[in-house]
């Protein structure tokens, strides 16, 4: 279980880095301002699906390992992932100031960060 929570961390870190930069760029390139707001917009409904992702595998595994007896419906919550990545779609075909295409970059590139972050954490904790 500390794997998962020191990765989501870890990406967590990675995706406020991002949306430092990009709040950067939208304040001193005012050209770019519609790319920036559907990018953080996408960047933190990624981040918010990863961490509802690592909660619900730490409720399964949790359940399977015999810890959790009370509850008997688990699933990896893909509808709430789903609705919850519709809502930030929703909001940049709703507002002309954010950018459709930027929100979709920003919503499929935390999962796809997750890969090589987890591979370091992985080839990292192996080498101690």
């Amino acid at each position: 279980m500390d794997d998962i929570r020191s990765i989501v961390n870890t990406i967590t870190r990675v995706a406020l880095i991002l949306t430092s930069v990009t709040l950067l760029v939208w304040a001193f390139l005012p050209a770019y301002r519609e790319i920036c707001t559907g990018f953080v917009i996408g960047v933190l409904i990624g981040l918010i699906n990863i961490r509802y992702l690592a909660v619900k595998v730490t409720q399964i595994t949790e359940y399977v390992a015999g810890q959790d007896k009370g509850k008997k419906r688990l699933s990896l919550g893909f509808v709430t992932r789903l609705c919850i990545s519709l809502i930030g779609i929703m909001i940049a075909v709703r507002f002309e100031q954010v950018s459709l295409g930027a929100t979709l970059i920003g919503i499929f590139l935390m999962p796809v960060l997750l890969i090589p972050v987890s591979i370091i954490h992985t080839y990292q904790s192996n080498k101690h």
